[in-house]
């Protein structure tokens, strides 16, 4: 039985694995499958190990690449070479390779924002959601069936091009093969509309966040003392509405936090413990990298004892957008009482005077 282009490339691959040296496809059983398309990703360790795994003649590889080789939407610009590798350059199948010791896929947001402010790139000036944006993935696996999925669907790929899934072991080269696109073949794929749809929809949800920080910053600010009353009497006493509001304004002013002082001690585990807010609930990123959670301030508390994280390990609120260490989720301060006003004392009884 004659195997195909990837049944050939993965049997050739175990073999070199096992041998310690390339096997050789058999180039005239594969030629009408040829050339072929992949999608990997930027880091520079594959530079030697994709085309000597693969073992594809270098004129019959067509090689794309862009950071953790992910697919965000089906009219993507990566979609776009894709599609134009097959109808330009005859592309006849597609492999979507990602690789194990992805740094794409280790990389959280806060290294992420630390990253662009060490070029000068100022985090107000980033996108709201990173994640969204860069595509940033916890699973290379993960990654490789999603944005074969996406490849599947989008309309401007022939439904008769395989879209394979591969996971390259970035150690060993061996490819363990997730997606077999010779069982995709033919699958439905999405109407240009309605791929556009979905492109707007995920457009939309990555620039919400960023226009209501614009519309809000450019409207003026609102300072409540700056509003003009007229005085007015209550009973025999006059009141300035200006002093009013600037003791009003006085009270809803934030205080500002005391500074820490340069010789603070660090404080113990004891001392964060009591001060985390135990009644939220969290997201955390674990050692491997992968989101877990939400979970309950308690369960956070069991891991930590565990010493499966730490107060160090990066932590979201559930229903916040931000990551910071467990350490910096403090409870927040209970708010100073109000004082009661005093009773108000009961009228005096007037007594009727009788003339004599």
């Amino acid at each position: 039985m004659t195997m195909r282009l990837f049944e050939s490339i993965i049997e050739a691959n175990h073999r070199a694995v096992a041998a310690g040296a390339q096997g050789p496809l058999n180039l005239p059983e594969i030629a009408d499958a040829l050339p072929v398309v992949a999608l990997t990703c930027i880091d520079p360790r594959l530079n030697r190990l994709v085309p000597e795994m693969l073992g594809v003649p270098e004129e019959q590889f067509i090689w794309l690449r862009n950071a953790g080789n992910i697919i965000t939407g089906p009219l993507s610009s990566t979609m776009r070479s894709l599609s134009l590798a097959c109808a330009i350059k005859g592309g006849r199948e597609i492999a979507l390779i990602g690789h194990s010791d992805c740094h794409v896929g280790k990389t959280t947001m806060m290294k992420v924002t630390d990253a662009f402010s060490a070029l000068g790139v100022d985090r107000a000036k980033l996108p709201e959601n990173l994640n969204e944006y860069f595509g940033l993935f916890a699973s290379e696996r993960q990654n490789v069936i999603r944005g074969t999925e996406l490849v599947r669907q989008s309309p401007l790929i022939g439904v008769k091009v395989p879209v394979h899934g591969l996971l390259m072991d970035i150690q060993s080269g061996k490819l363990e093969w997730l997606v077999n696109g010779y069982q995709t073949l033919g699958a439905a794929t999405l109407s240009f509309g309605e791929a556009l749809k979905q492109t707007a929809v995920d457009a939309a949800k990555q620039t919400a966040a960023q226009t209501v920080d614009v519309v809000a910053a450019q409207l003026p600010e609102f300072k409540l003392g700056e509003m003009k009353f007229p005085e007015f009497k209550i009973g025999e006493t006059t009141v300035d509405p200006g002093n009013w509001l600037s003791q009003v304004e006085s009270v809803l002013s934030p205080k500002p936090e005391p500074k820490p002082t340069e010789a603070a001690l660090p404080m113990t585990g004891n001392e964060m413990e009591s001060r985390f807010d135990k009644t939220r609930r969290y997201r955390i990123i674990g050692a491997d990298q992968k989101v877990y959670g939400p979970i309950d301030g308690g369960k956070v508390l069991e891991w930590i004892s565990d010493e499966r994280i730490n107060w160090q390990t990066p932590a979201q609120i559930e229903g916040s957008g931000e990551w910071k260490p467990l350490s910096a989720w403090g409870a927040s301060p209970k708010p100073p009482a109000i004082s009661l006003p005093p009773p108000i004392k009961p009228a005096p009884q007037l007594h009727k005077v009788r003339r004599r």
